[in-house]
Order: C-alpha cells, then sequence, then structure tokens
C-alpha cells in the first residue's frame, strides 16, 4: 500500500504528504549529525547520519521498507536518497527541512 501511495507523489512531496507516509508506518531517517539530532529532531525518527548512512544501508533487511529522510535544509536528505536508491531502495522520499515537518505535524 505504501509503495502505491509513493508512486503517485511529486519528485518532492508536500510536509503533508510525508507525514501520511510516516503515519502509515515509513521509517523517518534524520541524516544530519549526532550533535543536531540532539538538539532536537522528530520523536519517531533514528539518526543516521549522512557520512554513515552508506555503512547502515546494509544493515537494512527489508528492502521495500519507506524511507523518509530530513535535515535541516534538505540539500543532505536528498543526498542520502540519491546514496539509498543507488543501492537498491527503491521507497525512499525527501522529507525535506526539519522545521518544515515540524509545522506541518498533525495534531493529536
Amino acid at each position: 500500500m505504501l509503495n502505491t501511495q509513493i508512486s503517485k507523489l511529486p519528485t518532492k512531496p508536500a510536509s503533508d504528504q510525508c507525514w501520511k507516509l510516516i503515519e502509515d508506518g515509513a521509517t523517518v531517517i534524520d541524516v544530519r549529525s549526532p550533535q543536531e539530532f540532539a538538539s532536537g529532531h522528530l520523536p519517531q525518527a533514528i539518526n543516521v547520519p549522512l557520512d554513515s548512512l552508506d555503512a547502515w544501508l546494509h544493515k537494512v533487511e527489508n528492502r521495500q521498507q519507506v524511507f523518509v529522510l530530513y535535515c535541516g535544509a534538505g540539500i543532505r536528505a536528498q543526498k542520502g536518497c540519491d546514496i539509498l536508491k543507488a543501492n537498491g531502495l527503491e521507497c525512499v522520499i525527501n522529507g525535506g527541512a526539519l522545521k518544515d515537518l515540524l509545522c506541518c505535524q498533525p495534531k493529536r
């Protein structure tokens, strides 16, 4: 189901579309440095700094899992998406900047 949702998304989906994927079970990856991550992050995010993403991706068991990546401005997230896609992970979305995701976070 998530793969179907992804195929219909534009290249850079809006933050609210990213939240729909997150609510539906996407893995959220913060590709910023550990120091940036410690200063604030999405509660469901895991920290995989961009420079260690290549080593981390070999631990991914479910290659069909949906991943939403974010960073400070979206540039590192795009680089992370490129790395994951180049290594066979197709369900990868650039969530953009943390601040953009935070401002569109659904109210609970």
